[in-house]
């Protein structure tokens, strides 16, 4: 999804101050949902990725929602996080890759309208936070993140800043679809793209 450099102005300061929280809510009590599926994301061009939909798509069932949420290819950013952050541990763009493509999803069906489940379509803010906050313990449980910051990226995620991107208006470019066709790509006169995330969700850790 294009929301990249408006994300990055707004959710700056939110990391700021996220970064320095210390457990306000453990990751342990979000809720319970289903993580499935592959997920490969394709490298366009510079901080340009495509989430690839295979015939084995990523998918994820909240604890609140009976239908899954499955994204339709489509650009993504990974975490909108500002490359300043990216020397912390768990804090890179793609430390949490299927939960940030799935809240890229979920802001693309808001905020573009792209057509989707009622159920999936349905989901508010609030919601969308605790969408990636349930993806994220998936992740951490199935012995996927080494370093957790899920609490201080689910903060930051439910700040004012966030609401504003969700609340605005979106550009065209910020609802463009992705070229994926080779035919159609070399069509246009775009490079073929190159698969940088390529892996099957494992089932969870048992303790």
């Amino acid at each position: 999804m294009n929301f990249a450099k408006r994300r990055r102005g707004l959710i700056v300061p939110a990391l700021i101050f996220a970064a320095t929280l210390v457990g306000c809510v453990s990751w342990t009590t979000y809720g319970d949902g289903i993580l499935l599926g592959r997920t490969v994301v394709q490298w366009d061009r510079e901080d340009k990725f495509i989430y690839l939909k295979t015939t084995n798509p990523l998918s994820f069932k909240p604890s609140f929602l009976n239908t899954p949420i499955v994204p339709i290819t489509m650009y993504t950013d990974g975490g909108t996080i500002p490359r300043i952050f990216w020397s912390i541990p768990g804090l890179s763009p793609w430390g949490l890759g299927p939960a940030y493509v799935i809240h890229d999803y979920l802001f693309l069906v808001h905020r573009c309208h792209v057509p989707a489940p009622p159920e999936v379509a349905a989901i508010n803010f609030e919601q969308s936070a605790q969408v990636l906050a349930e993806v994220g313990k998936s992740l951490i449980e199935a012995g996927l993140v080494e370093d957790n910051k899920l609490e201080e990226i689910v903060w930051a995620i439910r700040t004012k800043y966030a609401r504003d991107i969700w609340d605005s208006d979106p550009t065209p470019e910020e609802c463009a679809m992705p070229v994926v066709s080779t035919s159609e790509r070399a069509r246009l006169g775009l490079r073929p793209t190159r698969t940088v995330v390529d892996f099957v969700i494992p089932p969870p850790r048992h303790h």
